[in-house]
């Protein structure tokens, strides 16, 4: 009592939270008891959460380590062209939603261009979604490009080529992607607008590759000298 007048606190007031706590601690063991059952289910609830979460996550973690192991053996076996489509098509199918079903799908266009089959080239590349500013979306759009100038659409590859010429990541990319475009834009005869692109991309390069930049002006030139023929 000394120590409690002495700290400025009444003596029954202390008492009284002391008997307070006792009567709240009562009360919530109480109320557990009489919800025991409740208590339990709603712990075992929860731990199946926790479990069917862990499972999940370590599941998905199983299913990429498979689908990167099981590509990196198709390219390494990988000898009979039409086999590795076969093969490759089915690898898609049966891992579509993981990342590396898009490295799948990538090879998949690849060898379908190498065999001739623009089409179908143009057609599985179109569908890989991973953004153009990734490796994988860049190589996707590049590909695409390239299967739509093979099939004859160059119109449609041009606008490809543009369109990665300004979402690629870096600007050398960039410049690359417009280099592809200036040359589609040549062929269709549109040389002053090619001949502008190659200025542009040779004049920025030179502020970071000299060799870069060497290669676009000697593309310019060769453009420069078209027009001077036509002229």
């Amino acid at each position: 009592m000394a120590d409690a007048l002495a700290s400025g606190k009444r003596p029954d007031d202390e008492g009284g939270r002391q008997d307070a706590f006792v009567r709240s601690t009562f009360r919530l063991a109480t109320w557990v008891n009489k919800n025991m059952r409740a208590v339990l289910v709603g712990a075992a609830g929860v731990a199946m959460v926790v479990v069917g979460f862990v499972y999940y996550t370590n599941f998905q973690a199983s299913v990429r380590e498979q689908a990167a192991s099981e590509l990196a053996t198709l390219r390494m076996t990988a000898i009979d062209p039409e086999m590795l489509i076969a093969d490759l098509e089915t690898y898609v199918d049966r891992f579509d939603g993981v990342a590396a079903a898009n490295e799948g799908r990538l090879l998949l266009a690849r060898t379908y261009l190498d065999q001739g089959r623009s089409v179908e080239a143009a057609q599985v590349a179109s569908t890989i979604s991973e953004a153009p500013d990734r490796p994988v979306g860049l190589a996707a759009r590049a590909l695409l490009a390239a299967a739509q100038e093979a099939s004859g659409d160059a119109e449609t590859a041009l606008a490809t080529w543009e369109a990665l010429g300004e979402t690629a990541r870096f600007a050398f990319q960039r410049r690359e992607a417009l280099a592809s475009a200036a040359r589609i834009l040549a062929s269709l005869g549109r040389l002053e607008e090619a001949e502008t692109i190659f200025g542009a991309i040779a004049e920025e390069a030179a502020r970071e590759d000299p060799v870069e930049a060497g290669v676009y002006r000697l593309r310019l030139g060769e453009i420069k000298a078209q027009l001077a023929d036509n002229g």
